[in-house]
């Protein structure tokens, strides 16, 4: 079974996370698998849409990689020899007074164009249309059901987001130790850690400087020692809205709490 997460938010996009952004494991998902999206309730019909748009751009962008790190090695030969006939052609056939300079750039510009074409072409072909179409097949008619502790983690990024961004800020820093409260021992379970996993993977693919964010201020929890100045800079990013606060302190309980 092919598990995917729903999270809704009353401020700030929803959120749709899904195993299909793992380029690795694309050639090894069974297009028969069945597809279900978990939820905090039922989904309106605009949101099954974009639930519907999130997994194939996931499934895209996997397939994508997937291919590409397939042909990798006959795209690197290919691209060494138009490399070296280009060099050689330009060596013989034109004469001028910086030897190899026009030879050097005149190849690397035809060895980049080649690579590009190549990759593009790859993403293009008949094995990789085939595996977005059985994967999209099922990923577009999932089984949605309800997973009562999603509600709380919704409740909690509403919350965060009501609440002044400097207490927000210097809590999570340790500047103010004050516990977040997210999910009860009763709330917790498998599928607590699953939707972790799925969450931090899409943050690395789809929001690098917030995983990155996250991991600092994870490290200063773990070492129980405040950061005066990691608080102010996240106040900063915050009020200049290039942070998304509610997601970042999100992640981080999750992974006080679950990881």
């Amino acid at each position: 079974m092919i598990t995917c997460y729903a999270l809704l938010r009353k401020v700030g996009s929803n959120l749709y996370l899904s195993p299909y952004l793992k380029p690795e494991k694309t050639a090894s998902l069974d297009a028969d698998t069945p597809v279900v999206l978990k939820s905090s309730g039922m989904l309106t019909k605009g949101q099954k849409d974009e639930a519907s748009f999130a997994l194939y751009s996931a499934i895209d962008f996997s397939v994508d990689r997937w291919i590409q790190d397939k042909q990798y090695v006959p795209r690197l030969l290919i691209s060494a020899v138009v490399f070296m006939v280009t060099y050689f052609f330009m060596s013989l056939a034109i004469r001028d007074p910086i030897p190899m300079v026009d030879e050097v750039l005149v190849s690397t510009g035809l060895t980049v164009f080649c690579w590009i074409a190549l990759a593009k072409r790859d993403t293009r072909s008949s094995l990789a249309l085939q595996r977005r179409y059985e994967l999209k097949a099922k990923a577009g008619s999932p089984d949605f059901q309800v997973q009562e502790g999603i509600f709380a983690l919704e409740a909690f990024l509403q919350d965060i987001a009501s609440l002044d961004m400097q207490d927000v800020c210097d809590n999570l820093c340790l500047v103010e130790k004050k516990e977040f409260e997210l999910l009860s021992e009763e709330q917790k379970g498998q599928w607590s850690q699953e939707f972790l996993e799925l969450l931090l993977l899409y943050l690395k693919v789809r929001k690098r400087s917030l995983w990155r964010m996250v991991q600092r201020v994870h490290a200063v929890r773990e070492s129980k020692k405040p950061s005066l100045r990691l608080s102010q800079r996240l106040f900063h990013l915050s009020i200049q809205q290039k942070l998304d606060l509610p997601l970042l302190s999100l992640c981080v309980v999750l992974l006080e709490q679950v990881g």
